[in-house]
């Protein structure tokens, strides 16, 4: 795997390492990352539209403060997972969760 440092004016092509690369405000279009990995990366503050996130995994993710709007979310496993403050459609999981625990 050929290591890309951002900025030296090299294009992107499949395989490559791509390191301390800063790309604030930047728009992605119709871009494939396909079997990517993104490690210790900041998108804070960004947009994800229609995105297709098929089959990945996000591990160690912090979403605190995120918002998902109209996104399928089909089979989705949460494992190990801070859930508390966590609504959907009006309805706080962690309320959820507890009256389940209390039911048991």
């Amino acid at each position: 795997m050929k290591s890309q440092q951002a900025g030296d004016g090299a294009a992107l092509m499949p395989n490559m390492c791509v390191s301390n690369a800063d790309v604030r405000q930047s728009t992605w279009y119709k871009s494939a990352f396909r079997g990517s990995l993104f490690a210790e990366s900041l998108m804070d503050d960004s947009q994800f539209l229609w995105v297709n996130t098929r089959r990945s995994t996000f591990a160690g993710l912090n979403m605190d403060g995120s918002r998902l709007v109209g996104c399928s979310m089909r089979d989705v496993v949460m494992e190990d997972c801070d859930l508390q403050g966590l609504t959907i459609n009006g309805v706080k999981v962690d309320d959820l969760i507890a009256s389940r625990e209390g039911a048991q």
